[in-house]
C-alpha cells in the first residue's frame, strides 16, 4: 500500500522515529525510505542522531528546504502493488483536499529562472569543450564514420550525421543549452542516435523539446515511417520547440532564427523559458489531478446513489413479491377449504338421496373415496394450513 504526504509533513515524520522503525510502517527498508526523501530534498537526521537524543544530547535539525523549481510537493511513499495512483476506492472513501496552492507566483519564478541561467556558462565555442551528452553523440558518429570508411561495402544507414553545417551548427546549440542547464542544477536529457530526443529535468518535472530545422516536416514523418536519417539543408532555418503530448503545438513555447536574431543569442532566455515550463507543467498537473478528483468522486457518488437507489427498489419489489406470495399461498388454502367443504356436503346430499343413488355397498364405497379427497384437499385436515411458501433472497 502507498501513501501520499506533503513534502512537509514527511519531514515531520522523518524527524520524529529511526528512519528503520518509520520504514517498516510502509514497507520499505530505511535505506529506501531514505532515497525517496533525498529525491524530494528532504533532510534526514544523521547517524547517531537518535543515540544522542537517547543520551540526553541534543544535535542539530535540517531544516526543510523551499521547494525548488519542477520539484512536487507531494511524495508518494511505499508499495504499490500495480504501481498507480488514486484508485477508485480512494477516491470515493477519503475527502477531496483543498485545491493546490504553489508560492510563489509566477513572475517570481521567471526572475528566478533569469537568474539561474544568468551565472551559467553558455559556450558557443568548440574549444569550450563538449557537454558529456554531446559528446557521445560526437564519438558514435565517428565510429560511424570509420566503419563506413572500412567497409567495402559502405552502407548510408551507417553514415555519418554531424558532419554537415547544419548539424554541426545544431550541436553547438545543444551544447551551450545543455551545458547552461546543467551549471544551472538541471538535467538535460538527448536519445538516438540523431540526437532528436531531447529533454531535461527539473526539480523532479520532465520537458520534452525539439530542435530541428523549420522545414523538415517530411523528414521527419518519413523518419517516423522507418526510412533513414535524411539530412537537411545546410542554410535551413532552426526552431525550438517546448513537446506536450496533451496540448496543440500552436499553445507551445518556440523560438526560431530571425534575420537580426538567431536562436544562439536567445538562449539564455530559453533555458530560463524551458525552467519556468516545467515549474508551470507542474502546477497545471497538479490542478488537473486535483480537478479530476473533484469530478471523479462527484461520478462515483452519484454511480452510488443510482445503485443505492436501484437496490433500493429491487429489495421493495422483492417485498412486494413476498407479500404478495403470502397471501396467494393463504388464499389458495381457503379456496381449498372451501373445495374440501363443497364435495362434503355433495357427499352429504348423494347420501340423502339414499337407495336412488345406486346400491348401499357401491354409496358406502363411493362415500369414502370422496370424503378422502376432501380430506386432501381441505388444508386443517390435512395440516397443509401449517406450510408457508418459500421466501427467496433478496436479489443483489
Amino acid at each position: 500500500m502507498s501513501y501520499t504526504f506533503t513534502r512537509a509533513a514527511l519531514y515531520e515524520l522523518a524527524w520524529s522515529e529511526p528512519m528503520q522503525s518509520l520504514a517498516k510502517k510502509f514497507g520499505l527498508s530505511d535505506r529506501g525510505l531514505a532515497k525517496i526523501c533525498a529525491a524530494a530534498n528532504i533532510p534526514v537526521p544523521a547517524r547517531g542522531y537518535w543515540a544522542k537524543l537517547q543520551a540526553g544530547k541534543h544535535d542539530k535539525r535540517w531544516p526543510l528546504p523551499t521547494r525548488a523549481l519542477g520539484q512536487p510537493d507531494v511524495v508518494r511513499v511505499g508499495r504499490d502493488e500495480y504501481g498507480r495512483g488514486s484508485d477508485d476506492a480512494d477516491i470515493l472513501n477519503s475527502p477531496i483536499p483543498p485545491p493546490p496552492v504553489f508560492s510563489p507566483e509566477m513572475s517570481v519564478v521567471e526572475t528566478q529562472a533569469a537568474a539561474l541561467v544568468r551565472k551559467a556558462p553558455l559556450p558557443l565555442r568548440e574549444d569550450y569543450g563538449w557537454h558529456s551528452q554531446i559528446q557521445k553523440l560526437i564519438n558514435a558518429d565517428g565510429e560511424r564514420a570509420r566503419k563506413q570508411a572500412a567497409s567495402p561495402y559502405p552502407s548510408s544507414w551507417d553514415a555519418p550525421i554531424f558532419g554537415g553545417t547544419f548539424e554541426r551548427r545544431r550541436l553547438k546549440i545543444l551544447n551551450a543549452l545543455f551545458t547552461c542547464l546543467t551549471r544551472s542544477g538541471m538535467t538535460p536529457q538527448l536519445r538516438g542516435k540523431e540526437g532528436r530526443e531531447l529533454s531535461v529535468t527539473v526539480g523532479g518535472t520532465h520537458v520534452s523539446f525539439a530542435l530541428d530545422s523549420i522545414n523538415a516536416t517530411k523528414q521527419l514523418e518519413r523518419e517516423r515511417q522507418g526510412y533513414g536519417f535524411m539530412a537537411r539543408g545546410d542554410k535551413d532555418k532552426m526552431r525550438l520547440t517546448v513537446s506536450r503530448w496533451w496540448k496543440s503545438e500552436a499553445f507551445l513555447p518556440s523560438w526560431q532564427d530571425e534575420p537580426r536574431a538567431p536562436l544562439e543569442r536567445r538562449l539564455r532566455e530559453i533555458a530560463a523559458a524551458l525552467i519556468v515550463f516545467a515549474e508551470q507543467t507542474l502546477r497545471d498537473a497538479a490542478l488537473s489531478s486535483h480537478t479530476y478528483r473533484v469530478q471523479r468522486k462527484a461520478e462515483l457518488e452519484e454511480a452510488r446513489r443510482k445503485r443505492e437507489a436501484e437496490e433500493e427498489r429491487r429489495r421493495r419489489e422483492h417485498q412486494a413479491k413476498l407479500e404478495q406470495a403470502r397471501v396467494d399461498h393463504l388464499l389458495g388454502q381457503a379456496r381449498a377449504l372451501e373445495q374440501a367443504q363443497q364435495i362434503r356436503a355433495y357427499v352429504r346430499a348423494v347420501q340423502a338421496r339414499g337407495s336412488e343413488a345406486g346400491a348401499p355397498g357401491d354409496l358406502q364405497a363411493w362415500s369414502v373415496w370422496a370424503l378422502a379427497q376432501a380430506d386432501r384437499i381441505d388444508p386443517i385436515t390435512s395440516d397443509i394450513w401449517k406450510d408457508r411458501p418459500a421466501e427467496q433472497a433478496t436479489p443483489s
